[in-house]
């Protein structure tokens, strides 16, 4: 018998490539979940009514949850903390409570900003540290689904993919960038690993697979692209891959953020990898399919 999983936030960048990645297991029955853009193919929960989201639980009979729902924007964390904290924490310490009531095991997707950046690469059991209110809200959106020794994290760095518009990811965002030919500074200062949402969701079908061959997950986990870059070197790969003119396109060492930014929050993955869990394209290909449909 198939196993139930839900998908949380499955109309936003990472669900979508979640939901479609496991829904191709023939050994899981996937179900998403959305709220403002909830269609026909996924179901209309609000993750802040906890009635409606034990409804949706009695009905669904999930074995796992993946709860990839979150404000994910730092500023937008800032701008308004309080409808933050509600989703990234309280909604999620509700659901792990529903999760536990009905047996079912929730994976919290959670942030390479839990960390100050001073002391890469970070292990799984390294000290947090987070400079902005998006990090702390997400390590207490940890710390409350860690408590039951039930469910587990799994940390994620800069993410971009298939997305519905350019800018729906910082990365994909770049190419707006560079077609605009306006001059502009870029960020050459924060190291980021920018992170394909298709790897994630083929990381994802990889840990479920062993969990269903009786492999136990726990605590939390690191994935993360290999490709160190800074926002304009990134910029530049995408250049070269889109056949753009980057000249109009500078370095900034020393930039100004509206809200702290680490420097370098690398995450060491190898408590995946150490179970055999792999990606298998480079950033450059992974770039190259995300920015297709922008360029015809």
């Amino acid at each position: 018998m198939p196993m139930n999983v839900l998908v949380t936030g499955a109309s936003g960048l990472l669900g979508r490539s979640v939901l479609g990645r496991l829904q191709r297991d023939p050994r899981l029955r996937v179900t998403g979940s959305a709220l403002s853009r909830a269609n026909n193919d996924l179901v209309a929960l609000d993750l802040n009514d906890s009635k409606a989201v034990s409804d949706a639980l009695d009905s669904l009979q999930p074995g796992v949850v993946i709860h990839c729902a979150a404000e994910r924007w730092p500023d937008r964390c800032a701008e308004a903390p309080e409808r933050s904290w509600q989703l990234n924490v309280q909604a999620t310490e509700s659901l792990a409570r529903q999760c536990e009531a009905t047996g079912a095991r929730l994976i919290y997707i959670s942030t390479d900003y839990v960390f100050d950046g001073s002391a890469p690469p970070y292990a799984v059991d390294d000290t947090p540290n987070p400079l902005n209110f998006y990090g702390r809200s997400k390590l207490a959106g940890e710390r409350v689904i860690l408590r039951s020794g039930h469910h587990w994290a799994l940390r994620l760095p800069l993410l971009f993919g298939p997305a519905q518009y350019p800018g729906e990811s910082g990365v994909t965002g770049l190419l707006e960038t560079l077609q605009s030919r306006a001059p502009q500074a870029l960020d050459h200062w924060a190291i980021r690993f920018p992170t394909s949402v298709e790897e994630v969701a083929e990381i994802l079908a990889q840990a479920l697979s062993r969990a269903l061959e009786g492999e136990q997950f726990s605590g939390i986990y690191h994935w993360s692209g290999d490709s160190a870059c800074t926002r304009y070197e990134l910029a530049l790969k995408i250049a070269e891959i889109a056949g753009l003119d980057s000249s109009h396109l500078s370095p900034d060492t020393a930039p100004q953020f509206e809200q702290p930014r680490p420097q370098n929050c690398q995450l060491d993955k190898s408590r995946l990898t150490n179970l055999g869990i792999r990606g298998k394209d480079s950033l450059e290909q992974q770039l190259e399919r995300a920015i297709a449909p922008f360029l015809a």
